[in-house]
């Protein structure tokens, strides 16, 4: 399957519309991978898991992984000013929970960073590269018409089953799953309290995406953001009144523009006009999630 599009907008998104930023590293992506994530963030609520699209795009050299919800919303958007009928009001329907963390991974270098969102800026951390000691079998299944090889893997306290193929020719996986020699299509531990379901593979034309990391984003340290995220929690309204004024920092940095990662150069939503809009209405959807955070994706590993 193919798509075909003028301009791409991935959202880290944080309830607005993302600006133009320039790129350090950048690349054309070829292909991407939707995947329907599942996590049970509360034990005593597993009626009530996390539940979101995520997206991996994936380049020659390197991949990025992370929430979908920015183009679900533009596809909202651009479904109802399409719309003979539109008076104005615009809907946006979601969750009301999204990840504000996306991976970037470039298997060649061993580099594997992570960016996070917070009270409006972006904050970049090196991380480790995922070491997973797969161990694959023979057992193969049919997963997106593409036959996909079962292998077996350790990582943060769970026991992953992941499902790969090599079909296409790429070599990358959702989140930090990485090091199979193919295309994680669909991967979920032992206790089926995390699952990436596999939803949809895409391939791109030359120069209708890109794979990007953004240089306006702030280096930090993990204990820094740690620290920050806390801090927000506690006060977001201070959080952003810091930004406001130049002071929101974790590591370094100032206030920054909204990171954006896409392609095209431009944004998804730019031809809007804004005198076409009257009013927008942000409602939630009828996903029920625990508020509980008692189950995090990654554990203790006490091996």
């Amino acid at each position: 399957m193919r798509i075909k599009m003028k301009c791409f907008c991935f959202l880290l998104f944080t309830g607005c519309l993302a600006t133009t930023t320039k790129a350090q590293q950048s690349e054309p992506a070829l292909a991407r991978v939707l995947y329907e994530f599942t996590h049970i963030n509360d034990t005593l609520q597993p009626d009530k898991p996390h539940k979101e699209e995520m997206v991996l795009y994936i380049g020659q050299h390197a991949s990025l992984y992370g929430s979908n919800t920015g183009e679900q919303i533009n596809q909202q958007i651009q479904k109802q000013l399409e719309d003979p009928s539109f008076d104005g009001n615009l809907t946006i329907t979601g969750s009301g929970r999204t990840t504000q963390e996306s991976y970037y991974a470039k298997p060649g270098t061993q580099a594997f960073k992570q960016l996070s969102r917070v009270a409006g800026e972006t904050y970049l951390v090196d991380k480790d590269y995922p070491a997973i000691d797969w161990h694959v079998s023979d057992e193969t299944k049919e997963i997106g018409g593409y036959t996909a090889q079962r292998a077996t893997g350790r990582f943060k306290g769970r026991e992953y089953t992941a499902w790969f193929t090599t079909e296409v020719p790429f070599q990358a996986g959702p989140w930090k799953l990485q090091g199979l020699p193919g295309l994680i299509l669909e991967a979920e531990d032992s206790r089926e309290e995390v699952v990436f379901r596999y939803a949809g593979f895409e391939t791109f034309e030359e120069s209708e995406a890109a794979v990007l990391l953004p240089d306006n984003a702030i280096p930090t340290t993990q204990k820094a953001l740690d620290k920050l995220v806390e801090a927000y929690k506690r006060n977001p309204q201070a959080a952003h009144n810091a930004r406001s004024q130049g002071t929101a920092t974790a590591g370094g940095g100032s206030g920054r523009p909204v990171v954006r990662v896409g392609a095209g150069g431009g944004n998804a939503m730019a031809s809007i006009d804004p005198s076409r809009i009257k009013s927008v209405n942000v409602k939630k959807d009828n996903t029920q999630i625990s508020p509980v955070d008692n189950n995090p994706l990654e554990l203790e590993d006490n091996r």
